[in-house]
């Protein structure tokens, strides 16, 4: 798209206010609302300031010490973005209202390198220069509650109403009863330009998923991006609050964030996994590949697990993997081998949770598969039958972000794809959510020292 196709599109349809924005480290959409006509007049003059605190505090907008950007050491200086006019979008549920992804540069012109979106535009370079495209898509479970922003923090965030009790995982029944807020989801989502395939109930109250359409690996991420934020929008207007939490509370399964990859040639678009003459139509590639996931798993664990409660997730029989392993259409390994049709032949990651950031999930395993790859790694044996119950026979995934933490630093294929830059800042931003926790207090340590000890 063009700036004069933009300019059409506000014209057209009278669009009054735009936003500009893009992931920050937690792959929450932030930004800034700007009148059309300042919109148009800063793409013409080269972008427009931002504060680069976005990179610089917690998920809780605390400000995090010890960065290179977006600290009091620095000023909080100004980061300028650039619209990516391929993203603009009229957004359906508000008239007169736009939105547009930006990236990030410094005011010299150099791009933000810690950016997960330039993270990712990284990566996808170097599969580039390799000749192939990735082609992704994430599926995103998350549970909805008839709660709004005050009611949250009247309840603690907890003992909330769900949208619909009981499990009724894959119930048509149950989930038509659902309809009139998922129906109103689905509707605003296409609008928007989300590719939605499907969505159905899952094991769970008031737990949703919503599929949505695979695609190259920039625009698969903007579109997770984009429908988190606009999951919240939409349904906060039928008095519904959706989270994607990895693990809301002990009594219920995690929420996964499941990725499913391909790789395609960049000369003919094949599909470069499949091998009609293949052991399950796996060509060569498809399992190195697939050795390089598994191989950077625990070192790159950090991008598919970020909080301390992406690990409440990853416990056996969880239907969340606990093992660096992988099957033929296994649901209880890390990789599940997917191979029915040549279209259709690609690698689910099962390990992250909902939680997980797009841009950084999507570049680790890309970053993985690569390294599989130009290093022609082989599989180990695939997993049959339950892995939980094989316990052993394969390395454990990190228990706990302090693990994961500890081998990312440490990681020589992280600071290769990703760059010092990222790998240090992103390290410190991690750490400091592990101090936050190991300083709070729980629930569960109330209930079990308050009046025994």
């Amino acid at each position: 798209m063009q700036l004069a196709d933009v300019e059409r599109l506000i014209a057209e349809h009278n669009v009054e206010v735009v936003r500009i924005g893009g992931s920050d480290m937690d792959g929450v959409y932030r930004g800034k609302r700007v009148l059309a006509e300042t919109f148009l007049e800063g793409c013409r003059s080269g972008g427009f300031p931002q504060c680069s605190v976005i990179f610089g505090w917690d998920i809780a907008e605390e400000i995090i010490t010890g960065l290179e950007l977006g600290s009091a050491d620095t000023g909080f200086e100004d980061i300028i973005m650039h619209p990516d006019l391929s993203t603009f979008r009229l957004v359906p549920w508000e008239a007169g209202c736009a939105s547009v992804i930006c990236d990030y540069a410094h005011e010299d012109g150099r791009p933000v390198a810690e950016s997960p979106r330039q993270l990712l535009r990284r990566v996808i370079e170097r599969a580039a220069n390799a000749g192939y495209v990735a082609k992704l898509a994430v599926e995103l479970e998350g549970r909805l509650f008839r709660e709004d922003q005050a009611t949250l923090r009247a309840k603690g965030h907890g003992d909330l109403t769900p949208l619909s009790p009981g499990l009724n995982c894959y119930s048509i029944q149950h989930a038509s009863q659902d309809e009139d807020v998922l129906g109103n989801l689905r509707r605003q989502l296409i609008a928007y330009g989300l590719p939605i395939e499907g969505y159905n109930r899952e094991h769970g109250e008031g737990m949703y998923e919503i599929n949505l359409r695979y695609g190259e690996a920039l625009a698969a991420a903007d579109q997770a991006m984009l429908y988190k934020s606009a999951a919240k929008e939409v349904a906060a207007q039928d008095g519904v609050i959706p989270t994607f939490m990895a693990k809301y509370t002990d009594a219920v399964d995690g929420a996964s964030g499941h990725t499913h990859v391909s790789l395609w040639s960049a000369d003919d678009d094949a599909n470069v996994f499949w091998q009609a003459d293949a052991e399950h139509h796996a060509s060569q590639t498809m399992t190195a590949f697939t050795a390089g996931v598994l191989a950077t798993l625990p070192e790159l664990m950090l991008l598919y697990a970020p909080n301390v409660n992406s690990y409440k997730r990853l416990v056996a029989g969880s239907w969340a993997p606990t093992s660096v392993s992988w099957g033929q259409d296994n649901r209880t390994a890390a990789l599940r081998f997917i191979t029915a049709s040549e279209n259709g032949c690609r690698i689910e990651n099962r390990v992250p949770g909902a939680d997980v950031n797009a841009y950084l999930g999507f570049a680790a395993t890309i970053a993985g598969g690569l390294h599989g790859i130009e290093r022609g790694l082989s599989c180990p044996p695939p997993v049959e039958g339950d892995a939980y119950a094989q316990a052993g026979t394969a390395p454990a995934l990190p228990r706990s972000l302090a693990e994961a933490l500890e081998r990312f630093e440490s990681s020589s294929v992280a600071r290769e794809y990703f760059g010092d830059e990222f790998v240090d800042h992103y390290a410190r931003m991690r750490r400091w959510e592990l101090e936050q926790f190991n300083q709070a207090v729980t629930d569960w340590e109330r209930r079990r020292y308050f009046e025994q000890v």
